[in-house]
C-alpha cells in the first residue's frame, strides 16, 4: 500500500511505500544513526537506503537534522499560548502579520486558526516579568493585532515530534 504525499515530482506527488515508513519511524527515535546502521535496522543496504533518505528529503517529507532543546533545561520556565484576534482579514494585510512573526525569537510556533481566532502562538519566556516585556516590545507590535489572549502552562504532559507513520 503506498500512500500520497505532496512532493517535487513531475506529477505533483510521491508515492512511499513501507521501506519508506521503516526508515521514517526509525529516523524519528533515533536520528544519530550512521547510514549503514540504519540501513541495517530497516532491512536495507547503504545505498538504496541512502537513495531513499534523499528522496524523501528533496520532496520535503523529511526536513535537516537538529537536536532539540528543552527549554526549561535551558531557562525558559514560562510557556504561554496566545490567541490573537487580527484586524483585516485582507491577504497582504495577514501576509505581513506571518512574516513579522518570523522575527520575534520567543514565537516558537505560529498556526493560522479557524474559530474565534485567527491565530495560535507559542511563546516561550524566561519569566512572567520577560513574558510581559515580550508582549509590550513584540506582540503588541505585530501588525494588524486587534487582540491578544493569553494562557500559561502549568505543565508539559507531552511533547513530541514524532509523526506516526
Amino acid at each position: 500500500m503506498t500512500i500520497p504525499c505532496v512532493g517535487r515530482w513531475e506529477d505533483g506527488a510521491m508515492q512511499i511505500d513501507e521501506a519508506d515508513r521503516r526508515i521514517l519511524r526509525v529516523i524519528q527515535e533515533r536520528p544519530g544513526l550512521t547510514m549503514r546502521e540504519l540501513g541495517d535496522e530497516t532491512g536495507l543496504s547503504h545505498t538504496p537506503c541512502w537513495r531513499r533518505l534523499q528522496r524523501l528529503q528533496e520532496a520535503g517529507i523529511v526536513s535537516e537534522k537538529r537536536y532539540i532543546v528543552d527549554p526549561e533545561a535551558v531557562g525558559f520556565e514560562i510557556v504561554a499560548f496566545c490567541f490573537v484576534k487580527i484586524v483585516e482579514h485582507r491577504r497582504e494585510r495577514l501576509q505581513e502579520f506571518e512574516r513579522a512573526v518570523a522575527f520575534v525569537p520567543e514565537i516558537l510556533q505560529c498556526y493560522s486558526l479557524s474559530g474565534d481566532h485567527d491565530y495560535l502562538l507559542q511563546v516561550v519566556s524566561r519569566s512572567v516579568r520577560d513574558y510581559e516585556a515580550t508582549v509590550k516590545n513584540a506582540l503588541t507590535e505585530l501588525p494588524n493585532v486587534r487582540s491578544i489572549s493569553t494562557s500559561f502552562t502549568l505543565k508539559r504532559v507531552k511533547a513530541t515530534t514524532y509523526i506516526p507513520v
